[in-house]
């Protein structure tokens, strides 16, 4: 099958045309809490509302080829292969992992790994796709802290993708996974963290309501205290260079208790900005005056 890329016309920034960056959202099997279908159009309305962007779905997660990359400058990945956290993962396969990790690492394109995507188990994947990804989380030790209101808080603010973004800023009804393990041939960059504080945990412990039934916990010596990360601040968002691309990656954006935050917009779309492209000329949206009154998403 052969494609022709596409290219249009954005807007005049300056003195240049900008072009909009084709983006692949790859989706299909995603564990039941987080709506997939329901993510995958607010994404592509919240992507495609900058201008920036034209996104195209596919729930067809396997046996993705280079030929039908070839089209996209960027891959929103938001597939974790569950129904239900301790289900076997049904993998992406062999063919769509070499075909993605040659579209970034020899095409020089970008993957943008979202929210559950990071769980990863030792033979989901391969040691190579853990590269790429820079992070990932696992049951083995792993565990999403009770707390649904958090305190992001923003640890480079001179990266392109995080300039003029607030220092801390808050999100509600929302996912950590923590902790977080990284690649040690990974190229990884932290963006925004959040302290994944005992305090979140020590009431429904003591109540027996932690671990929850659906989600297993690893407890060493049954101390909260001994549990990996804890009272340490956990990377929520990160960039990767891998090969001649880049990777970003967001552990958070569950719902609309983040995707309406002015802090996590303008990250997102940078991010994916930066991955599909490697620059960033996206701004935060405008609501001054009449822009006032737009609604979501704000641009």
């Amino acid at each position: 099958m052969n494609y022709n890329k596409q290219y249009i016309v954005l807007e005049k920034r300056g003195e240049f045309l900008m072009e909009k960056l084709n983006i692949l959202l790859v989706s299909g099997i995603v564990t039941a809490e987080h709506q997939f279908r329901v993510t995958n159009e607010k994404l592509r309305t919240l992507l495609e509302s900058t201008g920036r962007f034209h996104v195209t779905i596919t729930e067809e997660a396997h046996n993705i080829t280079p030929e039908f990359l070839s089209p996209y400058d960027a891959i929103l990945l938001n597939y974790d292969g569950k129904t239900w956290p301790t289900d076997q993962m049904v993998p992406l396969g062999e063919t769509t992992e070499n075909s993605i990790l040659k579209f970034v690492a020899e095409a020089g394109k970008g993957i943008v790994f979202y929210h559950s995507t990071v769980w990863s188990e030792d033979g989901d994947c391969s040691e190579e796709w853990r590269k790429l990804m820079g992070g990932h989380a696992t049951m083995i030790d792993g565990r999403r802290a009770p707390a649904d209101d958090l305190i992001i808080k923003t640890v480079d603010s001179d990266h392109p993708i995080t300039q003029g973004v607030k220092k801390e800023w808050m999100t509600v009804l929302e996912d950590l996974f923590t902790p977080i393990h990284f690649h040690p041939e990974s190229h990884v960059h932290v963006l925004e963290a959040v302290r994944d504080d005992i305090s979140y945990y020590q009431e429904l412990f003591d109540k027996g309501l932690f671990p929850p039934k659906h989600h297993p916990v690893h407890i060493p010596d049954g101390k909260l205290e001994n549990m990996p990360g804890i009272n340490q601040d956990t990377p929520v968002m990160w960039t990767n260079e891998y090969g001649k691309g880049r990777a970003f990656v967001t552990t958070i954006g569950h719902g609309p208790g983040t995707w309406e935050r002015f802090s996590f917009i303008t990250l997102f779309v940078r991010g994916v900005e930066w991955a599909a492209s490697g620059q960033v000329t996206l701004q935060a949206p405008d609501r001054s005056g009449d822009n006032r009154l737009k609604q979501w998403p704000f641009y």
